[in-house]
């Protein structure tokens, strides 16, 4: 079976922690299999978008063990390491490359939602190599369902490209999670409709599993997601920068703004 690795991203200034307890129902619902975790600890100093960081934080050693105690009572496989930067992103990419971690799992709050991602935040979803799970509190184990966000008119490679890897990591989290897929195609007019039998071919999904609905992207996939209560959105998030990335990061942030379940972003 292969082994998954995760990189869990715990920032000390938050008294709850979600991504940290993403990891450990992951654990109970796939016993089967094998799992590495390693955990790293910190903020960054310098990132002045986030208001609510306090610039000193204390906690005891009966903070961090109390914190790690659930992953040692569950026999967990983990490693971890603490840090203090003033460049967040790159800190998070060098230690999931070192690690060879296959995602990077973030928290993400009510409040958050409200103020938005940081430009730290963004800057790691844009430019990660792995996958980046925002795990939110309207998500619950088990994860019973996934949607997985495609956009099938465009035919450049590199939107098939995307179309293809989110179907793809879409398949591989549904066998994970033993959990059912559907695909949702947003589209702007009938001159923009998506081709059903396309997706169908791509994903192997039978037609009542595959959504097209008129209208804006993050309105149409927060829709969906409602309607198929699912558990978990999986999204492309473009690497370009400049201004064609702030519309692509416009879009992808408004769909995480309207939904408050754990988001795949991959890029």
């Amino acid at each position: 079976m292969e082994k998954r690795k995760y990189l869990v991203v715990i920032d000390p200034s938050h008294d709850r922690h979600l991504a940290l307890e993403r990891m450990l129902e992951i654990i109970r619902q796939q016993k089967k299999w094998e799992i590495e975790f390693h955990l790293i600890m910190g903020f960054e100093s310098g990132d002045k978008t986030d208001d609510g960081t306090p610039m000193e934080i204390v906690r005891s050693n009966d903070w961090f063990n109390a914190l790690l105690r659930p992953l040692d009572e569950a026999g967990v496989k983990y490693t971890s390491e603490f840090f203090w930067t003033r460049d967040w992103r790159q800190s998070i990419t060098d230690a999931a490359a070192r690690y060879g971690c296959d995602a990077i799992m973030l928290s993400e709050s009510s409040a958050e939602h409200k103020r938005g991602f940081t430009d730290s935040k963004w800057n790691l979803v844009r430019h990660a190599t792995c996958d980046v799970v925002i795990v939110d509190e309207g998500t619950t184990a088990p994860i019973k369902c996934i949607l997985a966000a495609v956009n099938t008119q465009a035919t450049d490679p590199a939107h098939v490209a995307t179309a293809e890897k989110i179907l793809e990591r879409g398949l591989f989290l549904s066998e994970y999670f033993e959990a059912e897929l559907h695909v949702v195609n947003a589209y702007k007019d009938s001159e923009d409709f998506p081709d059903r039998a396309l997706i169908g071919r791509m994903s192997g999904l039978p037609r009542e599993n595959i959504h097209r609905d008129m209208g804006k992207p993050e309105d149409v996939i927060a829709r969906v997601a409602e309607k198929v209560s699912a558990d978990m959105v999986i999204l492309g998030i473009s690497p370009r920068r400049g201004l064609s990335a702030t519309f692509s990061s416009h879009t992808s942030e408004k769909v995480m703004e309207k939904i408050n379940i754990d988001v795949v972003a991959l890029s």
